[in-house]
């Protein structure tokens, strides 16, 4: 079993948003924003838009709401 890494706001959870709808990117953008250990790294509204392969854009974990326009969920996103 290996150990539950510490995060701080020096070495922060960093996270990627996935969403469909612009709204709700924003509200969770907003909220993570207070937290001094989570860091946004970016955000898209489709699968398509989003950086998952070879873009410098390193996440922790990812949040995803939508159907993933132009892939559907049936993509599993990384």
């Amino acid at each position: 079993m290996t150990e539950a890494r510490e995060f701080s706001p020096r070495a922060p959870i960093r996270v990627f948003l996935l969403d469909d709808h612009e709204v709700v990117r924003r509200g969770v953008h907003d909220l993570l924003d207070a937290e001094p250990d989570i860091e946004v790294v970016g955000e898209a509204g489709t699968a398509d838009q989003a950086p998952c392969t070879g873009s410098g854009v390193a996440a922790g974990c990812g949040g995803a709401g939508c159907a993933a326009a132009g892939r559907g969920r049936d993509h599993g996103l990384p």
